[in-house]
C-alpha cells in the first residue's frame, strides 16, 4: 500500500499541470492512474466510510496545504497556490518543512522580502490605533532586562545560587557567586520551568518567596533608560494618557517605580486585587496587570501572595488547565478588545501561544510584536555581506513571519534591543504627523 508521503509529489504535479480547481474525486481519479491501481489497493478500507487510499491522499493534500503549495478555496475543491512556480521539491522537504512550522517560498520572493517596508507598514498601523486609544501593552522579561533585571534563564540561575548560598554553611565570595551563576546557566534543564520545579522541592513557601525576591532584586535597577523613557512618552502624550492597559509577565515593580517618578496615576492588579476590583475604581489610572504574580522590592515575604506566583512547572500547569483562571481571562479579553503590542516577549510561552490561537481562530484582528532577529550561525567560509547569507536571513525571517502570522501577530524586526525605543518613538511620531 502506497504511503501518504509518496502521494505528495504526484498530487502537487497533478494540480500544477492542470492549473485549475479540481474536486477531490477528480484529483483521486488522476492520482490512481498516476501511481497505479495496484499501489493504491482500493479495496482496503480505513473505516466504514473511507478507503485507506482516500485517507492517505487526504493527508498528502493536508501537508501540501500546510506547506503553502496548494489551496482549498471551497470545501472539497483544491487548486495550486499562486506562489508555486513548478520548482522541483521532494516529499521529505515538504514533510520536514511542515513539521518545523515552515512554509514554501520561491527564490524570487525570498530576494524581494523587504523587512524595512514591512516594519514601516506595521508602525503606521500601530500609530492609527494609538491615535484611537486602542493599544494594550504586553511586557515580557526583555523589558525589565533593559533596566538591569535578569533574563528568565538568569533569574532561574540566580534563584538556584540563592538557595545554594542559603543552605551552605561555607562563606562564598562575590566572585564565586558570579561563577556559580554562570555554571548554573550552562547546566540548566532544557525546560526552564521544569528546572524551577526541581529547585522548589523541599523548601518552605516563605523561604521560596524570600529567595525568589533576592534573585530578582540582586542588582540595582536602572529605570532611567531609553526604553523606559520612550515607553512613558508613548503612554502619556503631554497630559493625555493614551495607553491605559498594560499586561506584564514580570514579577518586579520597575514600571510602578517609573510611574511614580513621572507622576502617572496607576493601579496594579494581581489575582486577588483583580477579583476584588471595585466598579468605582478610578478609570483615569493606568492599569497594570501582573498575570504571573507581583513581588515589590519593599514587600516582606508574608505580604506576597504565593498563589499569584507562576514560576515553576506545576504553577504553569495549573494556569494552562484552567480556562477560567483570571490570568487567562484577562489576556484573552485584552486580545479580543484591543490591538496589543508585545515588547520584550519571546512568545515562546506555550500558554500565551495557546491563547493567541484561541483568539485568532475567531477574530481577524492583528496584534503586533517588536522582536530581535535571531543570530544566524555561519560557517567560516561565509560572511554576512554575502548574497547567500541575505537569502537565508530573508527565508528565515519570512518563515518566522508566517508562523507568527498564524497566531495573528505582525512582527516588527530589529537587529538589536537598543532599536526598540526608536520604534516606539516612530509609533508616536507617525501619529503626530
Amino acid at each position: 500500500m502506497i504511503t501518504f508521503d509518496n502521494l505528495i509529489i504526484p498530487t502537487l504535479k497533478i494540480l500544477y499541470e492542470m492549473n485549475k480547481e479540481m474536486s477531490i474525486k477528480e484529483i483521486d481519479k488522476v492520482l490512481i492512474a498516476y501511481v497505479g491501481e495496484n499501489a493504491c489497493n482500493l479495496s482496503q478500507m480505513h473505516n466504514s466510510k473511507q478507503t485507506e487510499f482516500s485517507y492517505r491522499a487526504a493527508w498528502a493534500r493536508t501537508y501540501l496545504k500546510k506547506f503553502g503549495l496548494i489551496e482549498n478555496p471551497k470545501q472539497g475543491c483544491w487548486i495550486i497556490a499562486k506562489d508555486y512556480d513548478g520548482e522541483e521539491l521532494s516529499a521529505r522537504e515538504i514533510v520536514d518543512g511542515v513539521r518545523s512550522n515552515q512554509v514554501y517560498m520561491p527564490a524570487s520572493k525570498i530576494e524581494s522580502f523587504d523587512i524595512a517596508k514591512n516594519n514601516e507598514t506595521y508602525i503606521n498601523d500601530l500609530s492609527k490605533n494609538y491615535r484611537e486609544h486602542n493599544i494594550c501593552l504586553f511586557l515580557g522579561a526583555g523589558f525589565s532586562m533593559a533596566a538591569n533585571m535578569p533574563s528568565w534563564e538568569q533569574l532561574i540561575a540566580k534563584f538556584l545560587v540563592s538557595r545554594f548560598k542559603d543552605e551552605t554553611n561555607e562563606a562564598i565570595a562575590e566572585e564565586e557567586l558570579s561563577d556559580l551563576i554562570e555554571i548554573a546557566k550552562l547546566n540548566g534543564e532544557s525546560s526552564p520551568i521544569m528546572q524551577t520545579r526541581f529547585l522548589k522541592q523541599n523548601i518552605e513557601p516563605e523561604k521560596y518567596i524570600e529567595l525568589l525576591k533576592a534573585a530578582i532584586y540582586q542588582k540595582e535597577a536602572n529605570i532611567n533608560n531609553a526604553l523606559f523613557a520612550s515607553l512613558i512618552s508613548l503612554i502619556r502624550d503631554g497630559n493625555i494618557i493614551r495607553i491605559k492597559d498594560i499586561i506584564t509577565f514580570n514579577f518586579d515593580d520597575l514600571l510602578e517605580k517609573k510611574f511614580k517618578q513621572k507622576s502617572i496615576s496607576y493601579e496594579s492588579f494581581t489575582q486577588k486585587t483583580y477579583l476584588n476590583k471595585s466598579k468605582n475604581h478610578d478609570k483615569n489610572n493606568v492599569e497594570i496587570y501582573h498575570v504571573h504574580g507581583y513581588i515589590e522590592e519593599d514587600m516582606s515575604p508574608d505580604e506576597i501572595d504565593l498563589d499569584d506566583i507562576i514560576f515553576s512547572e506545576e504553577e504553569y500547569h495549573k494556569v494552562y488547565n484552567d480556562p477560567f483562571n483570571w490570568s487567562n481571562m484577562k489576556q484573552v479579553n485584552a486580545l479580543r478588545e484591543n490591538i496589543c503590542l508585545f515588547i520584550g516577549c519571546s512568545l515562546s510561552d506555550p500558554n500565551m501561544r495557546r491563547l493567541l490561537d484561541i483568539v485568532h481562530s475567531k477574530s481577524a484582528t492583528r496584534h503586533f510584536a517588536i522582536m530581535k532577529k535571531e543570530n544566524i550561525q555561519l560557517p567560516p567560509s561565509i560572511e554576512k555581506g554575502q548574497r547567500s547569507y541575505q537569502l537565508y536571513e530573508n527565508f528565515h525571517l519570512h518563515n518566522r513571519n508566517d508562523y507568527f502570522d498564524s497566531l495573528g501577530i505582525n512582527v516588527i524586526w530589529v537587529d538589536d534591543f537598543d532599536e526598540i525605543p526608536e520604534v516606539l518613538r516612530n509609533i508616536k511620531n507617525h501619529y503626530e504627523r
